[in-house]
């Protein structure tokens, strides 16, 4: 029983002893009620100027700043869940749903070129006639050949479900291009032709803005006679197999290969001899939003997919059979990707993406602090409070300054690219060893909380604030280039840096204070000591090891380190567009979508001071035909309908010339037309071979030229013509897809493609330089390498001026600087060996290495500076600075390897280079930065002030052996451990 009644006897001595807690709580804040005087409140509120100001006077702005401390940390809270919300953390959440993300982010190909950039006009040029915003629906057909019928007419219910209004600009879709559609536009073009080459003899014949012209009349009773045999010709629907195998088989050259047009919409992937790939490129409305587009073609795909349709048509369309066939059945998919599904992929997810992965950043780095903090690598021991504690000072206001920046971003609409994704981690990391320097020497100073956190401010408050301001510069150089997306990342990053030094002095003095911070003093690991011996004893082997990696990553590793811009690189790797993209580019060679624009009035009713309309199509053929010569290049322009489009149904012009034996039309028209339509051909005649016979023989007419050339056009329905053509007929375009190669073979495509276009072609045409995805690559890569060293000069050059001015030494901030250079110089060597090229993202990496390698260099030359200079004071700031460098080191690494999560292949090898040479920057500060300094006070020149220099002013000569130092300044450098 005695046991059965102990539980309750607990029970009832905790709610005895929570009961006279809340009523001594509720007993105290009665009382303070009671004793509230509302006048002395008032002149307290009123006199708080004053009071701050004497506390200005008396302990400056670190009074100021701990005066209010659970106040300054509120304020500071408040306002990072404020910017938090704005961030995109809580974007899709309950807190904010809704799938518009926060951040504006911009995925398009042409923010990659500076305004004013040659390719960036050749794209608006070409935007002014033609949508550039074009999805890619990926067809995979393993078990039934692309060309066969059932598949075809799968491939046309998408086109009508997405195209419903053919030639109607009302619906989303500008054109689509697929085999589907040119054989449907070639299966339909016999009726056409017929009404169109009526339409234009009557337009001959009948005077302008007549309407009541006999001809006219004539015509349309002509058409209504012959529409009766339209059914047998063709409609524009996918017609018997053996239409299609006659129209397919059209599309191959003499020798049996595939035409460049027909490798454009469909490919024999696996050698067999059926044709198992294919694609429908559609243009879309660029007033609509790319989610907007795409969501509704995924939803069309999606429901057709899964709709039962019969597996079987006649020869009429009917149904055979009751069986019926969804596209598993059928044994097809289709997917959609393309530049504008990619950029939605950019624009949509990749921050989602990163919020996901963020969480993992801040748990690694508050490991990290907890476990250098606790004790346990010191001691043994295990002082978890003390880690928390340092986890809470160090990590919040850095966590804070991340949804500062992102959210500060996000609130003010502020036009960013996918780049910017790399700016948390890095500030994440970046931004704990402030509250860390700060914290570390709190614990060293004796006194009052309040005097040793003025004292440490005033001591390590200037170093952290000239760490803040060099890492500005490192990072605000990358403004200094021409693209926008390495040009957000360094405003994103300044910015940034910014902030943290801002909450960091606002925060973290309140929350040491308010947490009060004990952290016993510890002496520092014997590894240190041993490593600080290496540069003390041999500075100058230490100085020519580096002097030689530096020569060997100068002279081979720069040019071992390729320039590589991968545009497909920079979108998630695991989205299914980005994925079908990649296997496009494979089968297809293709996805690097390009054009060349051509000027030159091809219609029939050019003016006649230019070159024939004829002329300058045979011109524009023998362009294409130059450029589908270039390895993995595919050119497709009017030409490749004008050879795909049958002229008159069977093996002679007969039955359209029979059509001009009528009394109204003029004889001259008669006699032109007579060569191209009143003859034998050889073979299933296109109109291509109509117009252009009678050249062969010296037998041409350019009326008649002109005459059929406007039969043609007329006889396209407005979106295929559209795809090609611009409105007024002055321009053309020939399509020119490579795939996703290195840019190296890029380029040298590009080049041959703008060397073709130089040439004088018959007809006298213009054609421009290649223009698109390819142009875009190379002149980015271009843009990158010297942009890479204007950042990076300007980055070192602000630098050196920014400690010159703060120690007032020219020479210690060279000193000081000097590691930071000699590990920007290794990051070649780097690159070299972990086979990393240069790409958009990676060509920042030495501009923010000038941010971060400097802050080591900082904290250590500082406090050589502080203790007076001479080689104790060297070797002493070096091995109480060591575990600092240490810890910040493991940090900021722990911060950046969750940048691995994110699933964009250019940022992998950025963050691999960036952590080794985070590392070195690290190793140069502990190791060749004591190096430089003995040797200069080997050599009497001396890095700064102290014995050394005292000595040498007061005419005592140098102070060269290692032994005397170690006698004359030992009584000259306080013993004063590092509290790390």
């Amino acid at each position: 029983m005695a046991d059965d009644s102990k539980p309750d006897d607990e029970s009832s001595s905790l709610q005895n002893r929570l009961s006279r807690i809340f009523g001594h709580g509720q007993e105290n804040l009665t009382n303070r009620v009671k004793e509230w005087d509302a006048r002395k409140t008032l002149d307290a509120v009123l006199d708080a100027p004053k009071s701050i100001q004497r506390e200005w006077q008396k302990h400056g702005a670190t009074g100021i700043l701990t005066k209010f401390p659970i106040f300054m940390v509120l304020i500071c809270l408040l306002a990072s869940t404020f910017f938090a919300y704005h961030s995109g953390f809580v974007d899709g959440t309950s807190i904010k749903p809704g799938d518009d993300p926060s951040l504006n982010v911009n995925g398009d190909l042409d923010v990659y070129l500076p305004e004013g950039s040659p390719v960036l006009e050749s794209i608006q040029e070409v935007e002014k006639n033609w949508s550039t915003n074009v999805m890619i629906i990926y067809i995979d057909s393993p078990e039934k050949p692309i060309d066969d019928r059932r598949i075809l007419q799968e491939m046309s219910y998408v086109e009508n479900k997405l195209n419903p209004r053919l030639s109607d600009p009302t619906d989303d879709v500008i054109y689509a291009l697929s085999l589907s559609t040119v054989i449907k536009e070639v299966n339909s073009s016999a009726a056409r032709v017929e009404d169109a080459f009526i339409d234009q003899l009557v337009a001959e014949v009948c005077p302008p803005n007549e309407p009541d012209c006999a001809a006219k009349d004539a015509g349309d009773a002509l058409k209504d006679a012959l529409g009766v045999f339209d059914p047998v010709l063709g409609a524009y629907r996918i017609p018997s197999q053996t239409t299609i195998d006659t129209i397919v088989n059209e599309m191959y050259e003499d020798d049996g290969t595939p035409s460049p047009g027909l490798d454009k919409m469909a490919r024999d992937t696996d050698g067999d001899g059926f044709l198992d790939k294919a694609v429908i490129i559609i243009a879309v409305d660029e007033t609509k939003t790319a989610k907007e587009v795409i969501e509704k073609t995924q939803q069309i795909l999606d429901n057709i997919s899964k709709e039962s349709r019969p597996c079987e048509y006649d020869q009429n369309g009917d149904p055979i059979g009751n069986d019926l066939c969804n596209w598993e059945d059928l044994g097809i998919s289709m997917t959609l990707t393309g530049p504008v599904p990619i950029t939605n992929a950019v624009t949509e997810f990749s921050f989602k993406l990163f919020w996901q992965i963020f969480p993992l950043a801040i748990v690694l780095v508050a490991l990290g602090l907890f476990v250098f903090h606790s004790d346990v690598l010191q001691t043994g021991s295990w002082r978890p409070l003390q880690g928390f504690k340092v986890v809470v000072i160090a990590g919040l206001p850095t966590l804070c300054s991340v949804f500062w920046t992102l959210g500060i971003m996000g609130y003010t609409g502020y036009e960013v690219t996918m780049t910017v994704i790399i700016v948390g981690p890095i500030l994440l990391a970046l931004g704990v060893s402030y509250g860390l320097h700060i914290t570390n020497r709190y614990a060293e100073e004796t006194g009052t909380k309040d005097e040793k956190i003025r004292q440490s401010l005033a001591s390590t408050g200037r170093a952290v604030f000239l760490s803040a301001v060099t890492t500005v510069i490192g990072f605000i150089s990358l403004t200094f280039t021409p693209m926008k997306p390495i040009e957000t990342v360094g405003i994103a990053l300044s910015g940034g840096i910014v902030i943290v030094y801002l909450l960091t002095m606002a925060m973290v003095p309140n929350l040491t204070l308010l947490l009060d911070l004990r952290k016993p003093k510890h002496p520092p690991l014997p590894v240190f000591e041993k490593v600080v011996q290496v540069p003390i004893k041999w500075s100058k082997g230490v100085i020519a090891v580096f002097m030689v990696l530096i020569f060997v990553s100068g002279f081979w590793g720069q040019e071992n380190v390729e320039e590589n811009i991968d545009l497909l690189g920079m979108a998630p790797e695991d989205e299914a567009s980005v994925v079908t993209m990649k296997q496009y580019s494979r089968d297809f060679n293709a996805g690097q979508v390009g054009m060349v624009l051509i000027h030159g009035d091809i219609s029939g009713n050019a003016p006649i001071t230019e070159a024939e309309p004829v002329e300058k199509l045979l011109g524009l053929s023998a362009l294409e035909d130059n450029l589908n010569t270039i390895e993995q290049t595919n050119a497709v322009s009017i030409v490749f309908l004008m050879k795909s489009v049958g002229f008159g149904g069977n093996i002679s012009g007969t039955p359209l010339w029979n059509i001009t034996d009528n009394p109204l039309v003029p004889d001259d028209l008669k006699d032109a037309l007579e060569p191209y339509l009143n003859r034998q051909y050889s073979e299933d005649v296109t109109f291509w071979e109509v117009l252009t016979a009678p050249r062969a023989n010296g037998t041409e007419n350019e009326n008649a030229e002109r005459f059929l050339l406007n039969v043609f056009y007329s006889s396209l329905t407005d979106e295929t013509r559209g795809l090609f053509i611009s409105d007024d007929y002055s321009r053309n375009l020939i399509y020119v897809d490579m795939p996703f190669v290195p840019v190296a073979e890029t380029s040298d495509a590009v080049n041959q493609v703008n060397e073709y276009a130089s040439r004088d072609y018959e007809g006298n045409i213009h054609a421009g330089d290649l223009t698109g995805v390819a142009a875009t690559a190379i002149a980015v890569n271009e843009l990158i390498v010297g942009s890479q060293w204007s950042s990076l000069g300007f980055a070192v050059a602000l630098t050196l001026m920014t400690l010159a001015i703060v120690f007032k030494d020219i020479r210690f901030s060279l000193w000081t600087t000097a590691p930071v250079i000699a590990t920007v110089a290794l990051q070649w060597l780097v690159m070299w060996q972990m086979d990393v090229s240069l790409s958009l993202v990676t060509v920042m990496i030495g501009s923010i290495l000038v941010g971060v390698g400097v802050d080591f260099s900082i904290h250590i030359a500082n406090r050589i500076r502080e203790l007076g200079g001479g080689i104790e004071a060297i070797r002493t700031s070096t091995v109480s600075t060591g575990m600092s460098l240490f810890e910040a080191a493991t940090v900021t690494t722990l911060g950046m390897v969750t940048a691995y999560q994110i699933p964009i292949p250019e940022i992998k090898p950025f963050i691999t280079v960036i952590i080794i040479l985070l590392w070195i920057a690290a190793a140069s500060a502990l190791i060749l930065l004591p190096a430089i300094f003995v040797l200069l006070e080997e050599l009497g020149i001396g890095s700064t002030g102290g014995a050394s220099s005292m000595a040498r002013k007061l005419g005592l000569g140098s102070v060269g052996s290692r032994g005397d130092i170690d006698t004359m300044d030992a009584t000259l450098i306080p013993d004063r451990g590092d509290a790390w």
